[in-house]
């Protein structure tokens, strides 16, 4: 069995390639830059160099393989403009799928879409029926892809959409942010209304999309991969500081302060946005239900996520310390007797 893995030399991609060579998957991968790719080819997957968007870089990489796990993708961040991220994922997805159309021996294509191409959902979990509702330019283009895929089942092309929810774990500098400000003690609820959020450790993901390559009932379907159940932004807060040795500050922010603070953040040069706490698509995410209902992927990939917030966060914290993203923690002197 050989797998090609787009988006390799990212958090989802670089947990995915250990996970298939660990289980005697030969792996390859199609990367931008082969010094990116050197600890992937030091596990021993083969590096084919290119972009997404290259048709000879795609097409050797799809050669003789019989998964493609397309992961490739360009997370929201200040500073990209919107054709970057349709380039990347409406032209790469349309370009990969050309290819796999046409090649031989390909029996599985998994496509690592997004739960966000739904939008809000508020409290009530939403299902792989809900319409799609983006709210942002990388939402927006996910969705264009999905049904790009969605468009080759009526084909019988051997397609699975994969919506991973809100993704954390060692490896993962996405929400490095938000743990920095939980264990800094500047995190404070927005306003009086629960916020549900519905996050997946990474091992958990991964093991969800292997058995999306390798369940024959997965074909022609959609999976919400998220944890066993939503969470509130603020019992996720409450596991990261009690993850790190503290607590959340009582009390709440108001939420026109916030909106302040989002309106100056806007404002900012792109350089400088990474460092303001907050801006409107930060607030966003601090203010707005997103569940999702994962019974689908239990009924039909007999898949539940097994690890529990407070183990994830512990490890999660523990790599950032360890990768001196956060300083260590300080040690206890054992009680001396009188």
């Amino acid at each position: 069995m050989t797998a090609l893995v787009t988006g390799a030399t990212g958090f989802l991609g670089t947990s995915l390639v250990r996970r298939l060579v660990s289980g005697g998957t030969r792996v390859r991968v199609l990367a931008r830059s082969p010094m990116q790719a050197k600890p992937l080819a030091d596990q021993g997957a083969e590096v084919v160099v290119g972009d997404i968007t290259d048709g000879s870089a795609v097409g050797a990489a799809v050669d003789d393989v019989n998964v493609v796990y397309h992961l490739a993708g360009r997370l929201l961040a200040p500073g990209i403009r919107a054709p970057e991220y349709h380039r990347t994922h409406v032209d790469g997805t349309r370009l990969l799928l050309a290819r796999c159309q046409t090649a031989s021996g390909l029996e599985r294509f998994v496509h690592c879409s997004t739960t966000g191409v739904v939008g809000v959902t508020g409290a009530r979990p939403a299902d792989e029926t809900a319409p799609f509702r983006p709210t942002n330019v990388y939402e927006a283009t996910k969705a264009q892809a999905e049904l790009a895929v969605r468009n080759t089942w009526r084909d019988g092309f051997p397609a699975v959409i994969a919506r991973p929810g809100l993704v954390y774990g060692p490896g993962d500098l996405h929400l490095f942010p938000f743990f920095r400000a939980v264990l800094r003690r500047q995190f404070r609820p927005i306003g009086r209304q629960p916020v549900w959020l519905h996050p997946i450790y990474i091992d958990d993901l991964t093991e969800a999309l292997v058995r999306c390559g390798e369940s024959n009932q997965a074909v022609g379907e959609c999976f919400h991969l998220a944890g066993r159940a939503p969470v509130s932004l603020a019992d996720l807060a409450k596991a990261i500081a009690a993850a790190g040795g503290t607590r959340v500050p009582a009390g709440h922010i108001p939420l026109s302060a916030a909106r302040a603070a989002a309106a100056f953040g806007d404002r900012l040069p792109s350089k400088l946005k990474g460092s303001a706490p907050l801006t409107s698509s930060r607030l966003a995410f601090l203010t707005h239900s997103r569940a999702y209902d994962v019974t689908k992927a239990r009924r039909v990939l007999g898949f539940a996520a097994k690890t529990d917030l407070p183990t994830g966060a512990a490890r999660t914290v523990a790599w950032y310390r360890q990768m001196g993203y956060l300083p260590t923690a300080p040690r206890r002197e054992p009680a001396r007797s009188v």
